[in-house]
C-alpha cells in the first residue's frame, strides 16, 4: 500500500471513530432492561449457572428462556471488572467494527483505497442507524455485528471463491444464538443467498448446506429445543406497544428523518436500476427484504441500512475523484462531524443515569421499605436490581421471556386507566406500594386505602395503609451518590434464594 493510501486510510477509521464517539455520548444512559441483562450475568458468575425461574417478581412467571443470557455473562462482566465506562468502550467498540465490515465488504468489489467520497458515505450511514450509534448498549448489537460479519464472509465467498469461509459461520453462529434472539437473521440471510443464487444459476448448494448447520448449531443452548421453538415465535410477537416494534413512518421523531431520505433514495435506485435486477438476483432480493422488513419495524431499520451501505455503494459510487473535486465531500463530512460535536455540548449531561428513578428507588432503600412493588414495565429492571430481595416488582421488560401476556395487558389497562384495571389490586397481582407518573390520568382513581408517601417530579409513590410508617426519610439530592453506587445492589446471588420475601 502507497504512503498516500496508508495515510488516507488511516484518518478515514480516525474520522470514522470520531462519529462514533461523538453519538456514544450522545446517547449514555442506561437502557431500562440493562439491569435485568447484569443480574442474570451476575448470577453465572455466582453461582456456575443461569437463573431459569424468575425470582424477582410476585406475579405468575413461566420458565424464563432467556435469548440473551450470553450478553448478559459478557456485560457482567466488562461492569464487574471495568465499570460503566468499560461498557461506554465496549459499545463504541462494537459500532466501530460494524463499519470497519461493512467497508471491507465495500472493498472487495472496490479494490482501490478509500476516496473522499467514503467519509461522507460512512456519515450518513452512522447518522441513519439511530438505533445503533445513537442507542445505549444493547443485546441487539451483536446481532448487528454478527450481520455485517456474516455479509462480508457470504461476499468473499461469491466473490473470491473462498469456500472454506463458509465453515465459520455455523460457529458464530453458536455464540449468536446465546447472545441474542436476532440470530434469525443470519438465517434469513442464508437462505436469500441460496435461492438468490439459484436464481443467478451459480453454485447455491453450499449456501444450503451451511443454513442447515447453522441451524442446526442453535440448538447448542441452556435450553435446547425450546429455545428455538421461543426464537422463532418471539421474532413475530406483535408487541404494538413497544416503539422499536412500530412502523419507523408512523412516528414523528426526527431522528429517522436520515434513514427516510435513505428509504427514498433506495426506491429511486432501484427503479432507475431495474434492468439489473437479473444480474444479482442475491443482491437486490436481499436489499428489498430488507427495505421491507425495515418499513414494518424501527428495530429492523439497521439491517437495512447496513446492506444498502454495502449493495448500493456501486450505484452511487463516482469513482475516483480528481483533487480539485474532493472538497465538497470533505465539507460535507466536517459538517456532519461538526453538529454531531455541537449537540454534545448543548444536550449532553454525561449523567448516564438520568433516565432511572434514582430518588424514588432510595426512598424505599432509606425507608427500608419491605414488599410488592408495582412499578411501570420500564422501571422494573432498575427496581429489581437496587431492592431484591425485600422487594418484588410485578414485572419487567422481559415479558415476553418471564410473563404471560394476561399480566402485561393488565399492567397496561391500569397505567391507561382502561377498563379493567381494578383487577390489578386482586390477589395475586395486589402491591403493597405502587409507583406512577406524576402525569399519569391513574393518578385519580387510585383506592382510598393507598395514600401518597413521597412524590417528585416525575413520579408518585404510593403505600398501602397497612404499610404506613410514622415517619419517613427524604433520599438524597446529590447527584454524585447515585453515580457512585449506581451499580450497588443489595444482594449477591446464592443456592437458597427462593421467590419470596
Amino acid at each position: 500500500m502507497k504512503y498516500n493510501e496508508l495515510k488516507f486510510n488511516t484518518f478515514f477509521y480516525i474520522y470514522v471513530l470520531l462519529i462514533v464517539i461523538i453519538y456514544a455520548f450522545l446517547s449514555n444512559n442506561i437502557d431500562p432492561d440493562f439491569w435485568a441483562r447484569i443480574m442474570q450475568g451476575d448470577a453465572f458468575w455466582q453461582l456456575g449457572h443461569i437463573l431459569k425461574t424468575d425470582i424477582f417478581s410476585y406475579t405468575p412467571t413461566h420458565i424464563w428462556i432467556d435469548h440473551e443470557w450470553g450478553a448478559s455473562v459478557i456485560f457482567s462482566f466488562i461492569l464487574n471488572y471495568f465499570g460503566y465506562w468499560g461498557i461506554f468502550c465496549f459499545k463504541i467498540l462494537i459500532s466501530l467494527l460494524i463499519i470497519v465490515f461493512i467497508f471491507k465488504t465495500i472493498r472487495l468489489k472496490h479494490k482501490e483505497t478509500f476516496c473522499w467520497y467514503d467519509i461522507l458515505i460512512a456519515a450518513a450511514g452512522i447518522s441513519a442507524m439511530p438505533t445503533v450509534f445513537q442507542s445505549s448498549l444493547r443485546c441487539h448489537f451483536f446481532t448487528f455485528l454478527f450481520f455485517t460479519i456474516y455479509i462480508y464472509i457470504l461476499e468473499r465467498v461469491r466473490n473470491k471463491f473462498e469456500n472454506k469461509l463458509l465453515l465459520i459461520l455455523p460457529l458464530i453462529m453458536i455464540i449468536w444464538v446465546n447472545c441474542h434472539g436476532g440470530c434469525v437473521a443470519g438465517l434469513g440471510m442464508l437462505a436469500i443467498y441460496t435461492f438468490g443464487e439459484f436464481l443467478n444459476k451459480k453454485p447455491f448448494k453450499k449456501y444450503l448446506f451451511t443454513l442447515l448447520a447453522c441451524l442446526a448449531v442453535m440448538f447448542i443452548n441452556p435450553y435446547g429445543i425450546d429455545y428455538v421453538k421461543f426464537v422463532f415465535i418471539a421474532s413475530t410477537m406483535p408487541r404494538p406497544y413497544v416503539t422499536e416494534w412500530i412502523s419507523p413512518f408512523v412516528t414523528s421523531s426526527g431522528i429517522f428523518n436520515l434513514f427516510k431520505i435513505f428509504y427514498i433514495l433506495f426506491f429511486i435506485l432501484l427503479f432507475l436500476r431495474i434492468k439489473d435486477f437479473k444480474n444479482d438476483f442475491t443482491k437486490y432480493i436481499l436489499l428489498i427484504v430488507c427495505a421491507y422488513l425495515s418499513y414494518k419495524y424501527i428495530k429492523n431499520i439497521p439491517f437495512f441500512i447496513i446492506v444498502s451501505m454495502i449493495f448500493l455503494y456501486e450505484n452511487l459510487y463516482f469513482h475516483q475523484k480528481k483533487d480539485y473535486k474532493i472538497f465538497p465531500y470533505l465539507i460535507i463530512a466536517f459538517c456532519i462531524l461538526g453538529i454531531g460535536s455541537y449537540d454534545i455540548v448543548k444536550n449532553a449531561d454525561f449523567n448516564y443515569l438520568k433516565e432511572q428513578p434514582l430518588k424514588e428507588i432510595e426512598f424505599f432503600k432509606v425507608n427500608d421499605l419491605k414488599g410488592k412493588i408495582l412499578a411501570p414495565l420500564d422501571l422494573g429492571s432498575y427496581t429489581a436490581y437496587k431492592l431484591f430481595p425485600n422487594n418484588l416488582i410485578y414485572m419487567d421488560g422481559r415479558y415476553e421471556e418471564v410473563y404471560f401476556y394476561k399480566e402485561k395487558e393488565l399492567l397496561d389497562k391500569f397505567y391507561n386507566a382502561q377498563d379493567g384495571w381494578q383487577q390489578i389490586f386482586e390477589e395475586p397481582y395486589k402491591p403493597d406500594y405502587i409507583i406512577i407518573p406524576a402525569d399519569a390520568l391513574i393518578n385519580d382513581y387510585i383506592p382510598e386505602n393507598y395514600k401518597t408517601v413521597y412524590n417528585t417530579e416525575f413520579y408518585i409513590i404510593y403505600s398501602l395503609s397497612d404499610k404506613l410508617k410514622d415517619l419517613y426519610y427524604v433520599p438524597s439530592d446529590d447527584e454524585k451518590y447515585y453515580i457512585k453506587n449506581a451499580f450497588k445492589k443489595g444482594f449477591e446471588f446464592q443456592k437458597t434464594d427462593k421467590k419470596s420475601l
